[in-house]
């Protein structure tokens, strides 16, 4: 059975497939952290909690995440339109997750003066092999 990582990877492909993601972020999509040296917008992405939903029979394949999107910008209309470009490019109802934002909040960094807007989500994902 997949490890918890493969969801990572589902979602970054996911990310990175959107056309209209990309156009504004390119590839600049991370897990956990902005990398030194990248230049905004971008993209970064956490697991912030979860656990697998298990019947009597024993593990179905299922997991619920809880999930932190953080969409970044040099100027807030920048942020806003990154975030505006996940919220689309994340699937309601897919064949391997679904994701349902809920909540969202709009930042701003004082050290760094980026614009930034941080999504939760509650995912659930099907492991399959």
């Amino acid at each position: 059975m997949p490890s918890a990582v493969d969801f990572e990877q589902v979602l970054l492909r996911t990310l990175l497939d959107d056309a209209g993601l990309s156009a504004l972020v390119g590839d600049k999509v991370f897990a956990l952290f902005i990398p030194a040296g990248i230049q905004l917008p971008c993209v970064t992405f956490q697991r912030i909690g979860g656990m697998p939903a298990n019947t009597l029979a024993g593990h179905s394949g299922l997991e619920e995440i809880d999930l932190q999107i953080d969409a970044w910008g040099r100027r807030y209309d920048e942020a806003k339109a990154v975030a505006k470009a996940v919220r689309a490019a994340m699937p309601p109802s897919g064949p391997q997750f679904s994701a349902h934002l809920i909540e969202d909040q709009d930042l701003y960094e004082d050290g760094t003066n980026y614009f930034r807007v941080s999504m939760e989500y509650t995912v659930w994902f099907l492991e399959t092999e």
